[in-house]
């Protein structure tokens, strides 16, 4: 388990499997996701439980409400490089009662602290939908800095869209969060 102030981050758990796949399969919740768009299927979400891990690259987390254990969502990283200390983190916050209340943000400054200070990564990068007006914000103000743009790389309502892409780097991180370097 990774503490953070309003949540608490903890494995995987299967016996969760089936609440996941109903959010991401909700048109709400995955709006602004890459997944969920086709329905995915109970043999895909277990392929997902299946290929976990640090061999993977993959360190995905379930987010819970530290005041009451209330499973509302998960955070990961993908893409993990340890050799180059890079990756990549994305969220959703599935239960829609949960939405609004701080819990993205203190999800993804866990999974931050998780990224530098344990797995000593360099570098994290996060992705939004151009038109996630509140994930373009959150991002900023949780102190990722804007690199660019993956131009057209959605398509989505008949359309393409674009991804706004952020990063941190651990210095940022430290400075930002007040957590002294080794």
């Amino acid at each position: 388990m990774i503490t953070g102030t309003k949540i608490y981050l903890a494995e995987l758990d299967r016996d969760n499997a089936e609440t996941i796949r109903a959010w991401l399969n909700d048109p709400e919740v995955h709006r602004h996701l890459l997944v969920g768009h086709i329905p995915i299927t109970r043999e895909e979400e277990e392929k997902f439980y299946d290929s976990q891990g640090p061999a993977s690259g993959s360190y995905n987390f379930e987010i819970h409400v530290a005041a009451d254990g209330r499973y509302i969502g998960n955070v990961g990283l993908k893409d993990v490089d340890l050799m180059h200390r890079h990756g990549e983190i994305g969220i959703v916050i599935g239960d829609k009662t949960s939405w609004g209340n701080g819990y993205g943000g203190d999800a993804i400054v866990t999974c931050l602290s998780f990224a530098f200070l344990t797995l000593g990564l360099h570098s994290v990068c996060i992705k939004a939908d151009e038109k996630h007006a509140k994930a373009l914000e959150l991002y900023r103000r949780l102190g990722f800095v804007q690199t660019g743009v993956e131009r057209e790389c959605i398509y989505r309502d008949g359309c393409f869209m674009s991804h706004v892409v952020f990063d941190m780097l651990e210095d940022e991180y430290r400075a930002l969060y007040c957590v002294k370097s080794p």
